[in-house]
């Protein structure tokens, strides 16, 4: 049996970095920090008693994924392991468009995608791939940092679907509701798998 903890901290600051040398749609989200809050969460985070088992810690190279994993990492005297394929959903090119435009198609149409965006459908089998790889790990308590669309798009593999009364896509695990169609501050998902399979998923 294996345990991964998903945790994608969403309390960011509304600082801009800005790299000379941005070059894709993706990078400006690589360079976001936490916001003073989001740096209290990740703390708090760390001190959770039921991660003190964590023996590896994987982290999409954004700055927030990482300033979240630094803690528990500090505590628990381990090295973070960056993998691109946690980062976030690539929005690519909105034009006139806004961003409520392009969750209802995507929710709608798993493999809609913006030019030189990504569709939900590309970004589960990317992060499906890396959890696949995780899990012939000789780990077996995980902790994983990444991104909350990201999140979403793996457990649209594992979930049930339906949508709420405003037209949001709902993910559920035997009838907990594990994603909502609400933003939340933190989403923080403990799975077990018995080898590929998953066994329960919890939201805390």
């Amino acid at each position: 049996m294996k345990t991964l903890y998903f945790v994608s901290n969403n309390l960011k600051s509304d600082t801009c970095i800005v790299h000379p040398k941005v070059t894709t749609f993706s990078e400006p989200i690589d360079y976001t920090l936490l916001s003073d809050k989001g740096e209290e969460l990740a703390k708090k985070i760390a001190h959770l008693e039921e991660l003190s088992q964590v023996e590896v810690i994987y982290s999409s190279c954004s700055f927030s994924a990482v300033a979240t994993s630094k803690y528990l990492a500090q505590k628990n005297a381990l090295d973070i392991f960056l993998d691109p394929r946690l980062q976030e959903r690539v929005i690519g090119q909105l034009d006139s468009n806004d961003y409520e435009y392009l969750e209802g198609m995507q929710e709608h149409d798993f493999t809609f995608k913006l030019n030189h965006g990504e569709s939900l459908e590309e970004v589960k089998l990317r992060m499906a791939t890396c959890i696949k790889e995780i899990l012939q790990s000789d780990y077996t308590t995980i902790f994983i940092a990444t991104h909350s669309v990201a999140m979403f798009s793996l457990f649209l593999a594992w979930c049930s679907k339906d949508f709420n009364l405003e037209d949001r896509l709902i993910l559920d695990y035997h009838d907990q509701v594990i994603f909502d169609g609400t933003k939340s501050d933190c989403d923080f998902i403990k799975v077990v798998f018995d080898g590929k399979k998953v066994v329960s998923i919890e939201r805390y």
